[in-house]
């Protein structure tokens, strides 16, 4: 998919993304503070509307955070309250070195090959003076990938999507960096037992501790700056 195809599709379906709930922030919340970090700046990449920066501005007062993307119609009033609002190429991005402590984006390298996904990932990185993060989605997730098959086949072209791999997204981390996580996350039967069974959350879980692969939604790399 050609980028200006995924800004249409944006356009289209922005309201699911605002209504959705802000996984990513989640889980970078989880990160700091099993890690004992208090961030200073955060920045989101491809922000949209930025709910997952705005659920960190919520979590980290203290924490300047700021969301970027490309096109300014897609910042809404709680973006803007919320966070500081910058229109700008992720590939050449108007900050300087290591101006934040945290940065990531989630799904922003889905329709970019992987020449261009390095080259954002190595903009990140210059920007970054701690953790530099990079979701996207599973390739090893069969439901997932048949589901949006079935979807795409009925004309939601939302659904045309790069997938990768843990091995793909690896080989992408640039010099200077160390690879301190690497997961598959965004388990699909805790998600169903939290929604239907709160109760068998647990059981969930450690029924698929042997199969996260098949059953996460995404992949994500946690890059510590050296």
């Amino acid at each position: 998919m050609k980028p200006h195809e995924w800004d249409n599709l944006f356009d289209e379906n922005i309201g699911r993304y605002r209504r959705a709930r802000p996984k990513r922030g989640q889980y970078l919340a989880d990160f700091l503070h099993a890690n004992d970090i208090q961030p200073e700046s955060i920045l989101e990449m491809g922000a949209f509307s930025g709910k997952d920066v705005r659920y960190l501005s919520q979590r980290f007062e203290r924490a300047l955070c700021c969301s970027l993307d490309k096109e300014r119609a897609v910042f809404d009033a709680a973006a803007v309250a919320d966070t500081s609002c910058v229109v700008a190429d992720a590939f050449r991005m108007p900050f300087c070195d290591r101006a934040f402590e945290l940065s990531f984006h989630s799904g922003l390298i889905i329709v970019f090959d992987d020449a261009q996904s390095a080259r954002i990932i190595q903009e990140q990185v210059r920007v970054t003076s701690k953790y530099a993060v990079v979701f996207a989605h599973n390739r090893w997730n069969a439901l997932d990938v048949a589901v949006s098959t079935f979807k795409r086949i009925r004309g939601d072209s939302l659904f045309r999507y790069r997938r990768f791999t843990k091995a793909l997204l690896r080989a992408m981390a640039p010099a200077g960096t160390e690879v301190v996580a690497l997961e598959y996350v965004d388990n699909m039967l805790v998600n169903l037992a939290n929604r239907r069974a709160p109760r068998l959350v647990g059981v969930a879980s450690w029924l698929s501790r042997a199969a996260t692969a098949p059953l996460c939604n995404e992949v994500v790399m946690v890059l510590r700056i050296l």
